[in-house]
């Protein structure tokens, strides 16, 4: 159930003094972290991150996030509670104490032993945590003058973590948007096209975060055909033992998209979004 202090931060719209470390547009981060995930949002010293990666990368996020002049980390999202989602918590939370934590709180009811042996680490972390609240299809957050809107879950999955995962859009005033899909499947994907096409411009999105680091259970051809990404972002580790990206969901990536960017090949992945997407200078 969401907690009061943090529905109370999700439906005012939340204002800051500016900090001078980055004036500039909105920057977003696809942080290299290996076979997992982590997103950073920064503006004007303040910052919103997506996930951790795993338990091991907490070190590099932060130095990453204090690279790009975050002063104030505002939200910390965990987007599911897999461990290469969300392990970083743990680090995370004790270098920003009074962060709020906001995340998909559907948990299925048949889980795998991994998925188990993590779930019973950080569970009864996060049910004493105060800042800790869930989030659903339907909730925003007004953060820093932008909206960021909760696509997914609508309803609990009781048999997959995974489709329990938070999908994530961003839009500012200007026109540009940021699409994170988290771990979902092509299921959810064609679920979402009926939403996307009635909110989307026919230009798509400028930033889309590939789902389920590009595996064959995700990236489907009629989803994309509406998204249409100027900028597509497969956030994967070197040589991982799943075989991710998938040949055909990078091809599909290509054939839909007109960049396609990886974070094995590539690297930390940085795009400043305006009215459209141009890479970090």
């Amino acid at each position: 159930m969401l907690k009061q202090s943090i529905f109370i931060l999700l439906v005012i719209c939340l204002s800051f003094p500016a900090a001078e470390a980055y004036s500039g547009d909105l920057k977003i981060v696809v942080l290299d972290v290996g076979m997992g995930q982590s997103i950073l949002l920064t503006d004007h010293g303040h910052g919103l991150l997506i996930d951790t990666g795993l338990a091991e990368y907490p070190p590099q996020v932060l130095a990453r996030m204090d690279y790009y002049g975050v002063q104030t980390l505002d939200y910390l999202v965990l987007s599911h509670l897999h461990s290469d989602h969300a392990a970083g918590y743990f680090e995370i939370r004790k270098a920003w104490s009074d962060a709020p934590v906001l995340g998909s709180c559907y948990v299925p009811e048949r889980l795998l032993p991994e998925e188990e042996a993590f779930l019973k680490k950080i569970q009864p972390v996060l049910s004493v945590d105060p800042l800790y609240g869930c989030l659903a299809a339907g909730d925003t957050i007004s953060w820093q003058g932008y909206e960021l809107q909760v696509l997914w879950p609508i309803v609990a999955h009781e048999t997959n973590l995974n489709l329990n995962s938070l999908v994530l859009l961003l839009k500012n005033s200007r026109g540009g948007s940021l699409l994170v899909m988290g771990d979902v499947d092509k299921s959810v994907e064609k679920s979402l096209i009926p939403v996307l096409q009635s909110i989307l411009p026919l230009s798509g999105v400028n930033l889309y975060v590939a789902s389920h680091h590009a595996s064959a259970a995700g990236t489907d051809p009629e989803f994309l055909n509406v998204v249409r990404p100027q900028v597509s972002i497969i956030s994967v580790g070197r040589n991982n033992r799943f075989g991710y990206p998938a040949e055909n969901s990078v091809r599909f990536l290509e054939q839909y998209s007109k960049t396609v960017v990886r974070t094995d090949r590539n690297g930390e992945i940085c795009y400043t979004l305006g009215m459209t997407a141009v890479p970090c200078k």
